[in-house]
């Protein structure tokens, strides 16, 4: 049987049985997830599914979770003529922090913009604006009930609540109550449609962020940014006073940086300013953002306001807001390192969105591609490739406890040479033959004892 062949007919073994032992995983939300994060969530539950035939298989088994606290009420001065006040909250989508929810009650802002959309429809384009009175109407009195996401009539019917309390609202009690229950950003959507703000997406869709993160990159420059992702959460795992758990920042050309990160807090800065320009209503502008988007948005701000860069054009960000044609070269390794590197970086919820936007992908490999996805995949999704990631010695030193005797860097040599960015193409047999071998356990020793 040829390498290529051998390999198929294991990885298709493989494949068939993950899919038969795999069941999926939900996170519940008060709202939507974002675009890094999720809300609060109950318990996984299983349920049983029918194996789907072999196909490449989805889920990552590893999640860090970033929480970043920032401080609330960032302002920026307005460097146009005619332009509102804006206030930038950072939150984390992991907490039911109320003081950006709070502050929309109390001044009553024009437009709140957004990271994560209130619904799909709500996050479906950059911009989308959603008004209560008009959201109130379609579902109550239009007959929207019946297709109206379950999301958004929550929200809705708490709006409707708080919008019939004493006032000031944010000392009700309904509102007591509720900010003890619900996540940061529901509360953000229910405050601003208690005062009749405009509630506005201020990201792209996340799909089209997918699909840059997959294409843009080359293949090396996807996997470097894997491995710098691998190091920073080896980082992450020392104990806090150790001398090497702090993180440097991501270097400056990090794809998954530039493209997840800078890119966003580009397009979001920019729907701020629309919002500020914007002549409509009364009030200023309320902008309410993952805490890692806050210092990019007020550095970017910051620049207008000084006179050292200038906002950019609408052909600009057109081109930030669209998703490139979905790269041919290598797509099945490709898909599989990000999906890796997701699982590294983001929430489950997250990384299921991300499959969930990709799977027509997932589903039009064929062949060798296949092969190549589920080769991939096991070796990236192995704690040896993870460590053989990390290329600052010190802390591979740290995170191995290695006590000498053996130079555990040459051990992993295998998996570095299968990386693309050291010419190799992201799996070989011999690279999975040699960690099926590696991480197996010979128990023939103990048989033999109890003979």
């Amino acid at each position: 049987m040829s390498s290529a062949a051998s390999v198929a007919a294991s990885a298709a073994a493989t494949t068939a049985a993950r899919a038969a032992a795999c069941r999926p995983r939900a996170t519940a939300t008060s709202a939507s997830s974002s675009s890094s994060s999720s809300s609060s969530s109950n318990p996984s539950r299983s349920r049983r599914i029918r194996a789907p035939p072999p196909r490449a298989s989805r889920s990552p088994s590893a999640y860090f979770v970033d929480v970043t606290d920032a401080d609330p009420g960032v302002k920026l001065a307005p460097f146009e003529p005619g332009m509102r006040d804006a206030t930038v909250f950072g939150v984390s989508h992991m907490t039911n922090a109320h003081e950006a929810a709070e502050h929309i009650l109390v001044n009553a802002p024009a437009s709140v913009v957004v990271e994560t959309g209130l619904c799909k429809e709500h996050g479906a384009a950059r911009g989308t604006t959603f008004k209560f009175d008009e959201i109130f109407t379609a579902i109550e009195i239009g007959g929207a009930k019946a297709t109206a996401e379950e999301s958004l009539q929550f929200i809705t019917r708490v709006a409707h609540q708080l919008r019939l309390e004493e006032r000031p609202l944010h000392k009700s009690p309904f509102w007591q109550s509720m900010k003890t229950q619900l996540p940061a950003e529901p509360l953000v959507y229910a405050a601003a449609f208690a005062v009749d703000a405009r509630l506005v997406f201020g990201d792209r869709p996340k799909e089209t962020t997918y699909r840059r993160l997959l294409s843009c990159p080359t293949l090396a420059e996807l996997d470097e940014t894997f491995g710098n992702q691998s190091e920073r959460n080896y980082r992450l795992l020392l104990p806090e006073d150790h001398p090497l758990a702090a993180v440097p920042p991501m270097p400056a050309h990090d794809k998954f940086e530039q493209i997840c990160i800078h890119e966003r807090d580009e397009i979001l800065t920019h729907t701020i300013r629309l919002e500020a320009s914007n002549a409509e209503g009364a009030g200023e502008v309320v902008a309410v953002l993952g805490a890692d988007h806050v210092p990019g948005v007020e550095k970017r701000w910051r620049s207008f306001v000084d006179g050292s860069a200038t906002p950019p054009t609408p052909d600009e960000i057109d081109a930030l807001n669209t998703a490139p044609d979905t790269a041919e070269d290598d797509i099945g390794v490709r898909l599989a390192i990000m999906q890796r590197l997701l699982g590294l970086r983001c929430t489950e919820s997250l990384v299921n969105d991300a499959n969930a936007a990709l799977d027509a992908d997932l589903d039009a490999l064929k062949g060798e591609d296949i092969i190549a996805f589920n080769a991939t995949s096991e070796i990236y999704g192995a704690a040896r490739m993870l460590l053989a990631c990390v290329n600052d010695r010190d802390v591979f030193d740290a995170v191995i406890g290695g006590r000498g005797g053996c130079d555990f860097g040459d051990v992993l040599s295998p998996m570095r040479d299968v990386r693309p960015m050291n010419g190799g193409k992201g799996w070989s047999e011999e690279a999975l033959l040699w960690l099926r071998t590696a991480s197996g356990v010979d128990f023939s020793a103990l048989a033999a004892e109890e003979r």
